[in-house]
């Protein structure tokens, strides 16, 4: 979701983020379940910064210390966490701000050309930012560096809405890469596109109850997990994941399952980044961060769940 251009941050800067604990559902403590969801615990974030905001996209740490946003405003987030002893965030410990750069190292300040959506790292550790508007995937050897290159697109991803492109990225453990647009284009399905065997495969992606896909990670054994976004003001936001399995992705017709929806009382926002790591104990933490828009009536939530084994 797009927002007004904003001021720039300085080439690099830290910048003081508060938390609380964010609860589940605050009219029931002690809910811990969400479908195929268990709640492991969340944070409520907030900074005095006119800069702060706008997340969109997001990598966490294979150890869980820390992550990288990526801002539809154009700058790069480093946070790193306070954690528990079951190695869950607890409060922020340090967090700072990088421009997000062209191919020449000047930082982007136009709307057109900054509105970064998605972000993930690649399996040869480049860093991937997909960008709306001006639509395009560049890549960078490190948060806050200079573009090194342009990824080659499917000619269509450049019909699609200005603010509708690329919304959500995967990288698959074998290299493949699986794009997926917010808005749909053909009928009541989404635009998508397998990179896979040296070229682009068409796929749809099914929208359903006017949700719309605003990121996606893959997990070790190939299966993705996609975050969807519902809004319409009288009815509020609601936000679902749901999980492809691997060989799903040979269908040009993708079908997902639905892991778990939820909407108020249940905390939610406008959720746009997500990420999976892999805890100590081999089970799957997926990271939900929503994108507060820099708006006083939202928030910016990073919430934490264990998948459920199947």
């Amino acid at each position: 979701m797009a927002v007004p251009a904003a001021a720039q941050p300085a080439p690099e800067r830290p910048v003081t983020v508060r938390s609380a604990e964010l609860e589940l559902n605050p009219e029931q403590p002690d809910q811990r379940r969400l479908g195929s969801l268990h709640y492991l615990g969340g944070l409520i974030l907030a900074a005095d910064d006119d800069t702060f905001g706008g997340y969109s996209g997001m990598e966490v740490d294979p150890d869980g210390k820390g992550l990288w946003a990526i801002s539809d405003l154009g700058h790069w987030l480093r946070l790193d966490f306070t954690l528990d002893d079951n190695g869950l965030p607890r409060g922020v410990a340090s967090a700072r701000l990088l421009p997000l750069n062209d191919a020449e190292g000047r930082p982007l300040e136009r709307k057109r050309d900054s509105d970064a959506e998605a972000l993930r790292r690649g399996v040869d550790g480049k860093w991937l930012v997909a960008f709306e508007r001006s639509h395009r995937i560049w890549s960078y050897a490190e948060p806050g560096g200079v573009a090194a290159s342009a990824l080659p697109l499917p000619p269509a991803v450049a019909d699609q809405p200005a603010n509708g492109g690329i919304e959500a990225m995967a990288v698959l453990p074998d290299g493949s890469l699986l794009l997926l647009s917010e808005e749909h284009m053909f009928g009541q399905d989404n635009a998508a596109w397998l990179w896979r065997d040296g070229r682009w495969h068409d796929r749809l992606w099914p929208v359903s109850g006017d949700f719309h896909p605003t990121d996606a990670t893959a997990l070790p054994n190939g299966d993705v997990i996609v975050l969807e976004r519902y809004y319409t003001p009288f009815v509020g936001p609601k936000a679902r994941l749901k999980r492809l399995p691997a060989a799903g992705l040979a269908d040009t017709r993708l079908k997902p399952e639905t892991l778990a929806e939820w909407a108020r009382p249940v905390s939610v926002d406008n959720m746009e980044a997500l990420d999976a790591r892999r805890a100590a104990d081999g089970s799957t933490w997926l990271y939900v961060m929503s994108d507060d828009n820099r708006n006083r009536l939202q928030r910016m939530l990073l919430m934490i769940f264990r998948l459920d084994p199947r």
